[in-house]
């Protein structure tokens, strides 16, 4: 027997994150390209960032056939958030022509090793402009431990240069990955909790 699951959030009912929901008008649209194996790990935060943006789509895939949209995105206005040697840093370029004219954000959803993979398979990713940050926020996202200290969550990375790209108020992002934190680790016992929370 299947376990029931909130047909909106795809969570069980005691860790369904609905009512801490908030939809935002995003004026930089989304696209976020997602490794299969992602899908199912509940700690994913990329479907929260598609609950919460009108202008969001996710995409998944590992390789070119499976991300054939990105031959329809506007070359010229679309960025890549990859950091790279060639990156534009968005924290040091905000509110400059250069980053007034983005339209679209491509975001690789997966590890480092998943995310590098995907770029070595998607020749298309070559074609756009790469972005990133000079200075990371601090990562708010402890239960999903990753090897990197540059690592941020897919919403945190997208809640950031959303703030950065349009002046977007991060806020709504940033309480809903709060909710997700607190379902997740509700039932934990407390020593386990602290080794994340702490």
């Amino acid at each position: 027997m299947s376990r029931k699951i909130c047909e909106r959030c795809q969570f069980t009912p005691s860790t369904c994150i609905c009512k801490a929901v908030s939809r935002i008008n995003n004026k930089v649209r989304v696209i976020i390209l997602q490794h299969p194996s992602e899908e199912k790990i509940a700690k994913n935060t990329a479907k929260l960032v598609n609950l919460s943006l009108t202008g969001c789509e996710i995409v998944k895939g590992e390789n070119n056939n499976d991300f054939a949209i990105l031959k329809s995105l506007p070359l010229e206005s679309t960025v890549l958030l990859y950091p790279n040697e060639q990156a534009i840093n968005l924290d040091e370029k905000a509110r400059s022509a250069e980053i007034n004219n983005i339209t679209h954000l491509i975001v690789i959803d997966g590890t480092w090793k998943k995310a590098y993979k995907i770029l070595q398979l998607t020749p298309l990713l070559s074609k756009f402009k790469t972005v990133s940050f000079k200075q990371l926020p601090k990562n708010r996202y402890a239960i999903r431990k990753a090897p990197r200290a540059d690592s941020l969550s897919t919403l945190e990375a997208v809640a950031h240069s959303l703030s950065l790209l349009e002046q977007l108020d991060p806020a709504p992002l940033y309480n809903l990955l709060d909710e997700l934190i607190k379902k997740q680790t509700q039932h934990m016992p407390e020593y386990v909790k602290a080794r994340y929370l702490n």
